[in-house]
């Protein structure tokens, strides 16, 4: 959550976000690109964590809440996202023309999860790993635009505009189709972190997937044959030769880029989990509770980049009337600290009201 401010406060305030990617290696500097690469390992982390918690969550509730859970809180995240949050980007409805985002792809790929639940464990296994490892073979599969057909691959494996009518259409960002393996994924993993898993054996199993992910990254990223739409080259310079490397596909999310982020992130609980000290209580506070803080960081980063937009006493920070990268960093730890408190509180309130249900929902 708080990785993931970087990136949106850097959409907001960096001088070149609105002119090139950062990830563009003809455009690009290695810090900027680093910027958004590091921020890589949100998107993939909470679809894989959402079927984690899923898992657990059906340990305690009957397969029938279980499901009814998914699919209330699925499509209650697809609302927040084309209102409260779209107004949050935008400071504009958008009726005519609603953003599918992060937020809209955790609530389908939970809706979807609400259906297969209900399928054997090891079937819920051999769908993660079908989809997530095979869903690139639709990479070079086209169909005429404006068609039905073309339509719902878009949803699912664009991303794309979908046209549907003169007044509206909806743009994806977020296909759906690798976020329903992920979470698939994240929901077998969870038997893990089960009551009847030893830690021991939780710890071995981390390592080992976690090393098996990364491993299986480098050896298909250099055979540069399948697994992501996009080779990587050898460049004028060695260092963005391995930027090259791992610069792989998020819209959507390739093989490559799903095994390169789950690596790591495996290893991280591998290494961290246990651990509680003061910086993993201030991490703990935020993270218990996610969507509150997603939707007051939208609003406040805005907030502010309308604000400082045209302050003169920060002119020595700014290029072109935006803001120099070191800013962008200064900018996200004061953000953070800004939305700590807020979330500390809410955190509290929620924890002390569990009669008021209607809190599970933010």
């Amino acid at each position: 959550m708080i990785v993931m401010a970087l990136d949106h406060i850097r959409d907001f305030f960096h001088y070149d976000a609105a002119l090139h990617s950062p990830v563009d290696l003809h455009s690009t500097t290695a810090a900027l690109f680093l910027t958004r690469w590091v921020t890589h390992f949100c998107a993939p982390t909470f679809i894989f964590l959402t079927g984690l918690s899923a898992y657990l969550y059906g340990q305690k509730h009957s397969s029938k809440e279980l499901t009814r859970f998914l699919f209330t809180r699925g499509a209650w995240l697809i609302f927040l996202e084309v209102t409260v949050v779209a107004f949050g980007w935008f400071f504009d409805f958008n009726i005519h023309g609603p953003v599918l985002m992060v937020i809209w792809a955790i609530g389908a790929a939970m809706i979807f999860l609400s259906l297969v639940v209900q399928l054997p464990y090891l079937a819920i296994v051999a769908v993660g790993v079908a989809i997530t490892f095979f869903h690139n073979l639709g990479d070079n599969v086209h169909f005429t635009n404006g068609t039905f057909v073309n339509d719902i691959w878009i949803m699912l494996h664009g991303p794309g505009r979908i046209q549907i009518s003169e007044q509206f259409r909806l743009n994806c960002f977020y296909p759906l189709l690798p976020y329903f393996g992920l979470i698939c994924l994240g929901y077998a993993f969870g038997k893990l972190f089960g009551s009847d898993t030893a830690p021991e054996k939780r710890k071995k199993a981390l390592l080992w997937i976690g090393t098996s992910c990364i491993a299986l990254f480098v050896v298909l990223r250099f055979l540069n044959v399948y697994g992501d739409p996009q080779p990587w080259e050898h460049q004028s310079q060695p260092l963005f030769t391995v930027l090259s490397f791992i610069n792989c596909t998020k819209y959507p999310v390739s093989l490559l880029f799903a095994l390169m982020i789950l690596g790591p992130s495996i290893l991280f609980l591998y290494f961290f989990e246990g651990i509680q000290n003061r910086f993993t209580k201030i991490l703990t506070t935020i993270g218990k509770v996610p969507m509150f803080y997603y939707i007051i960081h939208i609003y406040l980063i805005h907030t502010l980049a309308i604000l400082t937009e045209n302050s003169d006493p920060l002119k020595f920070m700014k290029v072109d009337g935006r803001f120099h990268l070191w800013t962008i960093y200064l900018i996200w730890v004061g953000v953070i600290l800004l939305l700590y408190m807020p979330c500390q509180w809410y955190g509290r309130y929620k924890s002390a009201h569990p009669e008021k249900w209607w809190l599970s929902y933010l």
